[in-house]
């Protein structure tokens, strides 16, 4: 394989599948500028939280969201950030007015997870239904919720989907991917086939989440995930993640298109890849395998050599068990020579929205030439085989990777060079 990356292999060969739009929302602000801005500063985005339960700080979104979307939104947050990002990323392309495509050739792929719950849903849906030895009474709660109006609404992933898919006018191939945090990594992954296959000309891709609240939290608490303290992904003290919320999503087209129509590309989207442990409903196989499998049919799906990867940006919880999985298999793939880091020490685990949001920080990366740190890291463990980056420093990296791996054991692998 030659050193200049062949842009696009597997996209006909000479006409890649770009991002031509991204939209960002996170902790660290709106917009992939402030994305990037907090990445290359190794800046910390989380604010103190006040809480009952052991859990001292997140990465929450500050930024106010605008009236109108939430009007959208009134009782769904995580709605709202996808409603936004997808806004920017259109923006981002130049297609905030309309398409230039057939309605039926408009495909759209969303990540998302668990449905956002407020502390009023929680009091309308959840306590009424726990009885007095405290269990809870699963069949009450179906049987209330289905003479209520407003829960499909309230409680349905899906419905999101089909505003976003309004939008847009997409009436190409949709889908709504409920695949905890590879969820958003997989979205796009279907994009770019779509797309390859011929099923559709733009596709709109990405993922949202807002877990942020009592029962977003209480369910990582007792699954003993949350870090009690702060992140440290790859730290030899580490001791589980820090919660975010956000969301990004991205407009991919055909290079040939974008410059018919005067765009710009940001990034080529050269491959993706995606498996499964088969292992256990929590934990990740221990050697990595299905995070290994991932990585080498993202390269695989790319056409490309372990050499032209420089970088990768790593699903880096700061969990013992799932950093430690995860550089087993990098290590496997590209032995010592590629530099990895995590970016949520800075953004927070934004769970299903991880994928979007981490795809985001490797096109920022990409456009602005350095490699992001790992903000949290104090004392590296001397277990983990891989050249970790501890602080954000200048490159030139030509192709990069970046990882998702969610509950289950399911992991998607997305592979990403500079614009053509």
């Amino acid at each position: 394989m030659s050193a200049e990356l062949r842009a696009g292999a597997r996209a006909a060969d000479n006409d890649p599948i770009v991002i031509s739009g991204v939209g960002s929302w996170s902790a660290a602000g709106r917009g992939l500028g402030a994305l990037r801005a907090a990445l290359e500063a190794d800046a910390p985005c989380w604010s103190p939280l006040e809480s009952a339960l052991p859990v001292p700080r997140a990465a929450r979104v500050l930024c106010p969201i605008p009236a109108a979307v939430e009007a959208l939104f009134p009782d769904d947050r995580k709605g709202a950030l996808a409603m936004v990002a997808l806004e920017d990323a259109l923006a981002d392309a130049m297609l905030s007015d309309g398409l230039p495509y057939a309605p039926r050739r408009r495909a759209l792929f969303v990540g998302t997870g668990l449905s956002s719950v407020t502390p009023e849903e929680l009091a309308a849906d959840v306590y009424p239904h726990l009885r007095a030895d405290q269990r809870f009474d699963r069949a009450a709660m179906a049987r209330d919720l289905a003479a209520d109006r407003a829960a499909p609404r309230r409680h349905l992933p899906a419905q999101v989907t089909a505003a976003l898919a309004a939008r847009i006018g997409a009436m190409g191939p949709t889908s709504t991917n409920f695949s905890a945090c590879a969820a958003a990594a997989q979205a796009i992954a279907e994009g770019l086939w779509a797309l390859r296959r011929g099923e559709a000309d733009v596709a709109v891709v990405g993922g949202h989440d807002a877990m942020i609240h009592p029962l977003g939290l209480l369910s990582f608490v007792v699954l003993g995930a949350l870090s009690p303290t702060a992140c440290r992904p790859f730290d030899r003290d580490r001791d589980g993640f820090m919660i975010g919320e956000g969301a990004a999503y991205f407009v991919l087209e055909r290079a040939s298109a974008v410059r018919a129509r005067g765009g710009r590309a940001r990034a080529t989207l050269l491959g993706a890849g995606t498996s499964a442990d088969a292992w256990n409903a929590t934990a990740p196989h221990p050697e990595g395998a299905g995070a290994e499998r991932s990585m080498r049919r993202a390269l695989r799906d790319a056409g490309l050599a372990e050499d032209d990867v420089d970088y990768v940006n790593c699903h880096g919880t700061g969990t013992p068990l799932g950093d430690e999985a995860e550089t087993r298999a990098v290590h496997r793939v590209f032995g010592d020579r590629v530099p990895v880091s995590s970016v949520k020490g800075a953004i927070g685990h934004t769970i299903a929205a991880a994928g979007a949001l981490e795809c985001a920080a490797c096109v920022a990366a990409l456009e602005g030439g350095f490699l992001p740190g790992t903000v949290g890291l104090e004392t590296l463990d001397p277990e983990l085989r891989v050249p970790v980056v501890a602080r954000a420093r200048p490159a030139s990296p030509r192709a990069v990777i970046s990882n998702s791996f969610g509950f289950g054991g399911q992991n998607c692998s997305l592979l990403l060079s500079r614009a053509p």
